[in-house]
């Protein structure tokens, strides 16, 4: 009796020790789970697209800001002059435009009168009234007059350009004051700031970092193993390593990864790695996951921590089979 005992204990704990063995095999290789995954956010480096002196800095490292809320000012004193400069451009090139103007009306009207005068004279030429030479001279001083008002012409079409030309310089040194005040693009966090009031703005140069707060997502890296088992609109539970849990959908899988093994050799041929490594590891690919809504403690995440990922297989999304 204690022998059958003995070996029923046996083949139980072996078929046990079976069971849990392919359980830990299914769950470590198989089931779309991972620890490496970060907490991730869109963050936007502004950098200034004028140059000078930052005169007002009005956020502090790790504030909240507001879309379209100032965040610094760069002097804007010799910026103003340019405007006024260019303003004063535009009003001698408009001034030049309409004397120009002017002269066409001149000189059309000269065109005209040599006409007449040329007209008449051909009549009394026909009539031996006057000599040849009259007329011929006549004739000339069209001529010169049609000559006068084509310069006069081109010189209204440059006149024209230069008005342009004036506008499109008004347009920039505007714009150029206006970029004096940087202004958030996003609503956010600013992050790591380093600039301080006084310090010299190149252009585009980074001031900068704000953390977009709409943009939070979970970014996990599961092993190829496990790709089969995970699809689009799937749910998954997010656990971060400082214990707080929450939801959220499995948003978009990557389409590539790097493949380190194949760089570029000579003459643009494949470097294969001639040496064969025997434990061929899993790839890990990366697969965005959008945060739920309704997490109240959204605003409380910080991108670049740690979090565990695993999707609920009994959750699968609706357009599945």
């Amino acid at each position: 009796m204690k022998k059958i005992l003995a070996r029923l204990t046996t083949v139980v704990l072996v078929v046990l020790a079976f069971v849990l063995g392919w359980y830990a095999w299914e769950h470590y290789t198989r089931a779309p789970w991972t620890r490496d995954a970060r907490v991730r956010a869109d963050v936007v480096t502004l950098s200034a697209d004028v140059s000078g002196r930052i005169v007002s800095l009005t956020v502090h490292d790790n504030q909240h800001v507001d879309k379209g809320q100032l965040l610094l000012e760069i002097d804007p004193a010799r910026y103003r002059l340019a405007v006024e400069h260019a303003k004063r451009s535009v009003e001698v090139a408009k001034a030049s435009l309409g004397q120009s103007e002017a002269t066409i009306v001149s000189s059309q009207a000269l065109l005209r009168q040599r006409e007449s005068e040329e007209r008449r004279r051909r009549t009394l030429k026909e009539r031996a009234a006057i000599s040849g030479e009259e007329w011929e001279k006549s004739s000339t001083d069209v001529a010169v007059a049609q000559a006068e008002l084509l310069r006069n012409q081109a010189n209204l079409g440059l006149a024209q350009a230069n008005v342009q030309l004036a506008i499109a310089a008004l347009t920039q040194a505007e714009l150029d004051l206006q970029r004096t005040r940087v202004e958030a693009p996003v609503s956010g966090y600013v992050t790591n700031l380093l600039t301080r009031q006084g310090d010299y703005a190149a252009a585009g140069g980074a001031l900068l970092a704000l953390v977009d707060s709409d943009s939070f997502y979970v970014s996990g890296y599961f092993e190829e193993t496990k790709l089969p088992r995970i699809e689009e609109g799937d749910r998954v539970r997010i656990e971060l390593m400082s214990g707080e849990t929450f939801g959220g959908t499995v948003q978009s899988i990557a389409f590539a990864i790097a493949d380190r093994e194949n760089l570029p050799g000579g003459r643009l041929l494949a470097n294969i790695n001639p040496s064969y490594t025997w434990v061929k590891l899993a790839q890990r690919v990366p697969v965005r996951i959008q945060i739920d809504a309704d997490y109240v403690a959204k605003n409380r995440l910080r991108a670049g921590t740690t979090a565990t990922v695993t999707v609920m297989e009994d959750h699968k999304s609706q357009d599945q089979p």
